[in-house]
């Protein structure tokens, strides 16, 4: 069995997408405890990148749809700016985050991360292998263990700074999930 991190994600505002995101977690734990070989490591990859991304989305849903709840550390200012945008996909998500610094905390490589990391999420469509250009276009060379380890971590990451920058309120607490990830 991998070695796993659970997180209390309470920064979830659609539970729907919350308990998506706790059946995904476990689906990529169970991928993790079976991956001889390492015939999972795309998959895992693939997990990964779409937990970071959903998770991503829950800030700037509650950014646009909590007014009166609000989301705590976004001034006032850049949620408005947020509401009166619209914001999907992934590669937008993560401009978003960036624009509006919500995520400069985890270290100056993060946008970029991102950005890898959802361009490997993106090979799941099997005809889209030229990107990250530097691993080829075999999903063998790109789909490594290294960047399985690093596609975990990050996603461990992300999920930690979400629930610990942007909580929703306490009283609300029964209702934070608790997601699990495999450890690199």
């Amino acid at each position: 069995m991998a070695d796993i991190e659970t997180i209390k994600c309470n920064f979830i505002g659609d539970f729907k997408v919350g308990d998506n995101i706790l059946a995904n977690g476990k689906a990529l734990c169970r991928l993790s405890s079976t991956n001889e070989a390492n015939t999972f490591n795309k998959l895992m990859v693939v997990q990964a990148g779409s937990i970071v991304e959903a998770a991503l989305d829950q800030i700037i849903y509650r950014a646009q749809n909590y007014t009166t709840e609000g989301v705590p550390n976004i001034p006032a200012e850049v949620l408005k700016k947020i509401r009166d945008t619209e914001i999907e996909r992934f590669n937008n998500i993560i401009q978003a985050m960036k624009t509006h610094k919500l995520l400069d905390g985890l270290g100056a490589t993060i946008y970029d991360d991102l950005h890898r990391l959802r361009e490997l999420r993106n090979r799941v469509h099997i005809q889209f292998d030229d990107k990250p250009e530097e691993l080829g276009r075999s999903d063998h060379d790109a789909f490594t263990s290294k960047n399985v380890a690093w596609s975990l971590d990050l996603c461990i990451k992300i999920l930690k700074h979400l629930s610990e920058k942007f909580p929703r309120p306490e009283r609300l607490g029964m209702f934070a999930h608790d997601v699990s990830i495999p450890r690199s």
